[in-house]
């Protein structure tokens, strides 16, 4: 029987993110049972008290340390055993960092605004926390290769209360046009702003589409309507940084970088599913490359047919509206599919490609490796939580 080694796990059980982080570490030993833990007690149990929690944790003599950034960070790491600290503010240089992929993450959240046609798009972040600031940098970028300016409301802790978001949002609302996008960098920003939105009389997602982060399930799901969202797949950061737990207690070699997240896939839900073109064969063109690409081998004609448009206009008015082709759109629809199953099943390249109707199930990975750069099993290693050491 291996030896097990006891882990504190210090994570923010409140915010979805920390769940996903904590379910993959959790994951990773009920496959191979390796770890005893040490998890912040109930609140009705043991209140805040973090001299008292450091204390208790040292008496406990932990081999390694999972931990957000908590006041007692600088006392934990005197204690020179292995840790791994996911910060909420900034980038510990001399740590080994949990940290997310936040330009790639904005980057994602621009392109699938601009691919639905919004020229007004709105950013709604936090004044000091360097995640979120990598989050509009990427945001800006995007939209910026596409000559789109972006409208930005910063959230300023030492200048407003939370509770004062929503009247303070309303002001801002009415400075974009409709229809128009707006991308928070966090699900939470996204409960005010919709407040805020019914209150300007905005019609979500007709006038106004709004996205956030991490994927939280019960805020977006209980909002009305609901809200879609960015999955950061922190679920297997968690199996990874666990992984990369034990072989640092068992070899006493520190990772030589820090465990990056990539954004996953949009988790589409009601508040995104209006498309902003106002040219009625465009949107049916789109609707049926929505609908169909997923499962058929669909070809540019058939979009065309359609339309009540020529293959030429139809062309034109993509290239136009969308900075893109009628081809271009089939393939981002069927490739976002493909990463889907990749990234969440089991199922091999050639069942993908029979699920999704390829005529020569072979043509998929040379399909596949064109538009991302991978072959499928490389995007599944990258994105899916490893099974074994």
């Amino acid at each position: 029987m291996e030896k097990k080694f006891r882990v504190a796990v210090l994570l923010d059980a409140s915010r979805a993110y920390d769940r996903d982080v904590l379910r993959g570490i959790t994951h990773f030993n009920k496959l191979y049972d390796r770890f005893n833990f040490f998890f912040y007690s109930p609140k009705y149990i043991h209140a805040d008290d973090n001299t008292k929690l450091i204390e208790r944790l040292w008496d406990w003599k932990p081999e390694g340390i999972v931990t957000r950034e908590i006041p007692s960070l600088e006392t934990m790491r005197s204690w020179n055993i292995p840790m791994i600290v996911s910060p909420h503010t900034r980038l510990y240089k001399d740590c080994v960092n949990l940290w997310a992929d936040n330009t790639g993450i904005g980057e994602l959240a621009a392109e699938y605004f601009l691919n639905k046609g919004y020229k007004n798009l709105g950013l709604l972040g936090f004044k000091k926390f360097v995640w979120s600031l990598e989050r509009e940098n990427g945001f800006q970028l995007s939209a910026g290769k596409r000559h789109v300016r972006v409208e930005k409301f910063l959230f300023d802790d030492h200048r407003m209360l939370w509770e004062d978001l929503p009247l303070r949002l309303l002001s801002w609302l009415k400075t974009i046009p409709k229809p128009c996008a707006i991308f928070s960098v966090t699900d939470e920003l996204n409960v005010h702003l919709l407040d805020a939105a019914k209150v300007a009389d905005y019609k979500v997602p007709d006038e106004l589409a709004i996205l956030g982060v991490d994927n939280d399930e019960l805020l977006c799901d209980m909002a009305l309507p609901t809200l879609s969202s960015i999955d950061q797949n922190a679920w297997r950061a968690g199996y990874e940084i666990a992984q990369g737990m034990l072989q640092w207690i068992e070899t006493q070699k520190r990772p030589q970088q820090d465990f990056m997240i990539k954004p996953n896939v949009v988790i589409e839900r009601h508040s995104t599913s209006a498309l902003a073109i106002e040219d009625e064969q465009v949107r049916k063109a789109l609707n049926y490359i929505n609908v169909n690409a997923p499962y058929r081998d669909i070809h540019v004609n058939d979009v065309v047919h359609a339309t009540n448009h020529s293959r030429r206009i139809l062309e034109k008015k993509f290239s136009l509206l969308l900075n893109s082709s009628i081809l271009e759109e089939i393939k981002k629809v069927r490739i976002k599919r493909i990463k889907n199953f990749l990234a969440e099943s089991d199922l091999t390249a050639q069942q993908i490609a029979y699920e999704m109707g390829f005529g020569n199930p072979d043509n998929i990975t040379r399909y596949f490796k064109m538009a991302t750069g991978f072959k499928p099993l490389e995007y599944r290693k990258e994105f899916q939580p490893k099974k074994s050491l």
